[in-house]
């Protein structure tokens, strides 16, 4: 782990690995430990992985009332500059799926393909856009320990929370770790961003949309709008995950993952270096 200091904020992240980069980034209320199913698996297979925190969680620690996207942008520029980096597959869940159109928008040339993961990119609804709004206060004011139980079944399929302990144990240590002043302030910008599927509809590379099949958010509608918006899209629908599918069904999303990567020109030259990339393998 390392911490990456900015003028707006220090920065955490992990770098393991090298190749191809991908750089993950987490979503509400999680942090870049979320990320570990895809570190193990990845990182022997050939890939440089970096995952870095949003402004706000982990170790990206904020005194900031509000942390706007672009901010969260920002962070993942500054770590990818710090790290020299010049092409990236850059893969997000939920809010962290929302830096990537963003992130595009500022450096097209630096993304090579972008995965988002059970993520949102239009405005909310006036009722999500006020429930968005009165929570960061709720958090601020009572902590996120509280919130937890709350919030688990809505970021967790049944199954997962009832049949799946390590995994909903993971989240819920996640979740109960998090500085409820730095969850406030993210939760905040999250909620006055404005539209990004302007942003969606301008990139212009390879992209790949993941939904868990019991995403309490998506209900199979959103992940298809998304998908919609994406010039070069693909959707794959991981079953039995709600909205962190990369937690909680790891081996079908890396099979998944590891399947859209070798149709990225950035990475074909994998191939050479005797990797195996399955049934599915093909170099375009």
């Amino acid at each position: 782990m390392s911490i990456l200091a900015t003028e707006f904020a220090p920065i955490g992240f992990s770098d393991r690995g090298t190749g191809p980069a991908l750089v993950f980034v987490h979503g509400f209320l999680f942090e870049k430990r979320m990320w570990q199913p895809q570190i193990d698996y990845f990182v022997p297979r050939g890939y440089r992985v970096i995952c870095v925190d949003m402004v706000g969680f982990g170790d990206s620690a904020t005194a900031a009332d509000i942390v706007l996207m672009a901010v969260h942008s920002r962070a993942v520029a500054a770590v990818l500059d710090a790290c020299s980096v010049d092409s990236v597959v850059l893969i997000g869940n939920s809010m962290g799926g929302q830096v990537a159109p963003d992130f595009a928008d500022r450096r097209p040339k630096q993304v090579a393909a972008v995965v988002l993961s059970d993520t949102f990119v239009g405005l909310d609804p006036d009722q999500g856009r006020a429930a968005r709004l009165a929570l960061p206060d709720r958090l601020a004011n009572e902590g996120v320990r509280d919130y937890t139980e709350e919030f688990l079944p809505l970021v967790l399929s049944e199954r997962s929370v009832r049949e799946r302990p390590a995994v909903a144990d993971r989240a819920r240590a996640m979740m109960a770790d998090a500085d409820p002043a730095g969850a406030a302030a993210a939760l905040r910008g999250r909620a006055l961003r404005s539209d990004y599927t302007g942003n969606a509809r301008r990139v212009s590379v390879a992209a790949l949309v993941v939904v868990g099949a019991e995403d309490s958010f998506d209900r199979g509608v959103l992940g298809t709008e998304l998908a919609e918006n994406l010039s070069q899209s693909q959707l794959r629908v991981i079953a039995e995950a709600g909205h962190t599918p990369s937690m909680e069904g790891p081996d079908a999303f890396n099979t998944t993952l590891s399947e859209f990567l070798y149709s990225v020109p950035f990475v074909n030259r994998l191939a050479e270096r005797g990797i195996d990339g399955g049934p599915d393998f093909a170099v375009g």
